[in-house]
């Protein structure tokens, strides 16, 4: 029995993927269908017109307002209710007091800068418009506004970074690293101190930089390392230091490094988790998603939750 998309996907497939799908189309469409039985998203609707159309984002806002705010970007194929139910992003940040702001990008992408992405859609702008729109609204203090992002939302945040750094005091990516068209001109406004997770195994984006995708159809991105030290330098970081969190089990071989930028002259610090044998994951979501096709996950380790940690722990310097 064939399986059948849900209402709507279909428009983010091209007519030659219908006929001929692609393992990572296949994928994308099992990952839907998993997520799909769950209970609605509880969250305010923000709904912003843009010169690409009216875009939407679900907010949870926090008991008391202004709160510090997270936005949480899905990755390609995702969407924002999918990412508040299902990410761990929207417990973690109520744990630590945020509110969690969770943008839609359009037919589930991200218009991150990579060369095959590049397109007239301003995501961008959306961000920068969403930024302000919290602020208006009393959702968010507009000084501990923070970015996030998984996969192609973590690119995405990484171009947030480039251009329109000065809007956010943290940033955080899972799975993703600096695309290459976003990197040629990137020039951080002010030092931003940001929190990876990279799996050394992963299909999808290389560790060691490269082509992106199981076919390498799906643009460029820098090697992940190569990005952490980028920023570092941006940050007036020195050299890192490395230290094992977990040699990993039979059961879990994933290794866990947590590599630092530590000592830096704007006191933003940059800090890489690198997931020795991990895959295209959620690091500490639970069950890994078809760890066979994406590579295993962990437990050992919780990524929405360290990540928010780092945010709630910054000491924030006068803007």
């Amino acid at each position: 029995m064939p399986v059948r998309a849900p209402a709507g996907f279909a428009r983010t497939i091209s007519s030659r993927s219908v006929r001929r799908p692609t393992r990572a189309a296949i994928l994308a469409i099992l990952v839907a269908l998993s997520l799909g039985s769950q209970p609605s998203a509880r969250g305010e609707e923000i709904r912003i017109d843009t010169k690409d159309g009216e875009r939407l984002a679900v907010v949870l806002p926090a008991p008391r307002r202004p709160a510090p705010t997270v936005m949480a970007l899905h990755g390609a194929g995702g969407s924002a209710e999918r990412t508040l139910r299902r990410s761990g992003f929207a417990e973690a940040a109520a744990k630590q007091g945020f509110a969690a702001l969770f943008p839609e990008g359009i037919n589930g992408q991200w218009n991150d800068g990579r060369e095959f992405r590049r397109s007239g859609v301003d995501d961008v702008g959306f961000l920068k418009r969403l930024a302000g729109e919290l602020a208006s609204r009393g959702i968010a203090d507009p000084t501990r506004l923070y970015i996030a992002g998984i996969s192609n939302g973590g690119m995405m945040t990484f171009r947030v970074l480039c251009e329109a750094s000065e809007l956010f005091a943290g940033a955080g990516t899972i799975i993703a690293s600096m695309p290459v068209g976003a990197g040629e001109n990137c020039r951080l406004k002010k030092p931003v101190p940001v929190v990876m997770f990279n799996g050394t195994a992963d299909p999808l984006v290389p560790y060691e930089g490269g082509e992106v995708g199981f076919r390498g159809e799906r643009g460029s991105v820098w090697a992940v390392e190569r990005t952490a030290a980028f920023l570092a330098r941006s940050n007036g970081c020195g050299e890192h230091s490395e230290l094992l969190l977990s040699s990993g089990s039979r059961a879990d071989a994933v290794k866990v490094m947590k590599l630092d930028w530590s000592a830096c002259t704007s006191g933003q610090t940059i800090t890489l988790y690198r997931l020795e044998g991990g895959g295209h994951q959620v690091f500490g979501r639970g069950r890994s998603a078809f760890p066979a096709i994406l590579g295993p996950g962990t437990n050992q380790i919780s990524a929405p939750k360290t990540i928010m940690g780092a945010f709630a722990a910054q000491k924030m310097t006068p803007q």
